[in-house]
């Protein structure tokens, strides 16, 4: 069976992630997960969009993200994509820190961390044209 396919966009501007967000909710509360699976994935691909609006695009308005949405029978598939400047170093992100250091707490880099924590699978893809930030959670056998 095919999968079902969705693609969002919006223009590159903090204001309009919420817009995506309220999406990736509803079509995750129809599928088999737990609310706070639903949430959690909710917050991965906010993470997500806002990264790209941040670094990839540096906060420039004008620039166009989309994220592809995959609805398989055991898995949902994202795929946030942007023509901005590439990510490095995101396939093994570690919050390294002294917690009880309050003064040097790391300021970037957690989203990134609990997206890899959330997600079954995450991958990140740039080529000349594209950056690519794919992230999977299934849900086979899910209670």
């Amino acid at each position: 069976m095919e999968p079902k396919r969705i693609t969002l966009s919006i223009d590159s501007t903090l204001k309009d992630v919420a817009l995506i967000g309220l999406s990736i909710n509803k079509i995750c509360s129809q599928i088999p997960l737990t609310d706070v699976e639903t949430y959690q994935i909710e917050a991965c691909v906010v993470e997500a969009i806002n990264n790209t609006i941040e670094h990839a695009y540096e906060n420039k308005t004008g620039h166009r993200v989309d994220v592809h949405v995959s609805l398989h029978l055991d898995r949902i598939v994202f795929q946030v994509s942007d023509t901005g400047l590439s990510m490095k170093n995101t396939l093994s992100p570690s919050l390294d820190f002294d917690p009880e250091d309050i003064e040097n707490l790391p300021e970037g880099g957690m989203g990134l961390f609990i997206i890899h924590q959330v997600m079954d699978t995450v991958t990140y893809t740039s080529n000349t044209h594209k950056n690519t930030l794919e992230m999977t959670k299934a849900f086979l056998d899910h209670p």
